[in-house]
């Protein structure tokens, strides 16, 4: 099921790019492209479900455990000193895209959190994505 007017369910349907590090039947996992810090990746059902509220148990537990895996992925290929997982739900819990997700943000000791996003170029996405990518295969392999 995918939503119309959802920038998610476009990239899903090869509407909208991204840089994907993952996909199976049912998750998608790709660099956020305004990351909180580079490596920030998000990790989505293909079908539409608003939020928590919405998603079945199945597809909750697919996407959490690709979030592990893109938790370790990340902090592999990026060398982070730990990862923030984190996951909103409605406007006032500050989700700003209406799709399910969760982010998996590597985090290092040296450097303060401001939460504030950041630009990188296509040739920092492709880097991370394509060494995130490898990562995941071999964990998931």
């Amino acid at each position: 099921m995918i939503s119309e007017n959802c920038i998610f369910c476009d990239i899903v349907s090869r509407k909208q790019p991204a840089y994907i590090i993952y996909e199976d039947s049912e998750v998608m996992a790709f660099m956020d492209h305004a990351p909180v810090e580079l490596g920030h990746v998000l990790v989505i059902p293909k079908d539409h479900f608003e939020n928590i509220f919405e998603i079945d148990e199945e597809r909750y537990h697919q996407v959490l455990r690709i979030a592990r895996f893109a938790s370790i992925a990340v902090k592999n290929f990026t060398g982070a000193d730990g990862i923030n997982i984190n996951q909103n739900n409605g406007r006032c819990a500050n989700q700003r895209v209406m799709h399910y997700h969760v982010h998996v943000i590597p985090r290092f000791c040296s450097r303060n959190i401001t939460w504030e996003r950041k630009s990188a170029s296509s040739d920092e996405m492709l880097d991370l994505s394509t060494g995130i990518a490898r990562e995941m295969s071999a964990i998931i392999e």
